[in-house]
């Protein structure tokens, strides 16, 4: 299917087969996505902080858990400098309905602390900066980058793991190397599609490639590796 370049190992030599399934995954995603993107209020902005902090409140909670506290949150702390001078106490009194309030409280207020001393106050919009901030790891990074900077970047996380195994690897599960390079041949470059292809994967993820897949239904069946299987078998 690909083997690895010998000048770069983290790039993939596609044979003429994978190069097709590529770019079909990625028309029929966008081609989904379109017509199946769920509506949450933080898709409607491509604000910096809001976009970085409501990652950070994603992070394994339910997006219904989090919409229910997305607009007051944000009515109480509209600025990284009002974050920043909350007590933590007021922080985690409204992220109380998410759990773990007083860690995510704790993590919050630091972040914001930092970005107001080392930044201004201000999100920045690299790699390199985002990924040095207090609690923001790879994906939160990158959906920043995606989400709010016009970015073009592949998120690697439970949702694409699971879509890209299932179609591109299975019966293998796949390393996060091969999915996130997959990931990156898949994501479009103009900062607009890719944007609408990594919410599509989200939500393709939750409403047709779940727990229990929808393949009946699915507009990648025809070249996916495991509804093939499961149809021969």
């Amino acid at each position: 299917m690909w083997k690895y370049s010998a000048d770069s190992a983290s790039h993939m030599l596609l044979s003429k087969d994978m190069e097709e399934k590529v770019k079909f995954f990625q028309e029929r995603i966008l081609s989904w996505a379109r017509e199946n993107l769920r509506d949450f209020p933080w898709r409607r902005t491509s604000d910096p902080y809001v976009v970085l902090i409501t990652e950070k409140m994603l992070q394994q909670t339910d997006f219904g858990h989090v919409r229910k506290v997305w607009q007051e949150f944000f009515k109480r702390f509209p600025t990284v400098q009002d974050l920043a001078l909350a007590s933590e106490e007021e922080i985690a009194l409204i992220l109380r309905p998410l759990g773990l309030w007083r860690q995510r409280a704790r993590q919050l207020k630091a972040l914001a602390s930092v970005l107001l001393t080392k930044y201004g106050g201000n999100v920045p919009c690299r790699y390199e900066d985002l990924i040095s901030l207090p609690g923001v790891g790879d994906y939160v990074a990158r959906a920043t980058l995606l989400f709010a900077c016009g970015v073009s970047t592949h998120l690697l996380d439970v949702n694409s793991r699971k879509v890209i195994s299932r179609f591109f690897l299975y019966p293998k599960e796949g390393s996060d190397r091969e999915i996130a390079e997959i990931l990156r041949l898949a994501t479009p470059r103009d900062p607009v599609e890719s944007r609408v292809f990594g919410w599509g994967i989200i939500d393709f993820s939750a409403l047709v490639c779940a727990k229990k897949p929808k393949c009946y239904r699915c507009p990648l069946n025809e070249r996916c590796s495991y509804h093939l299987a499961h149809t021969r078998s």
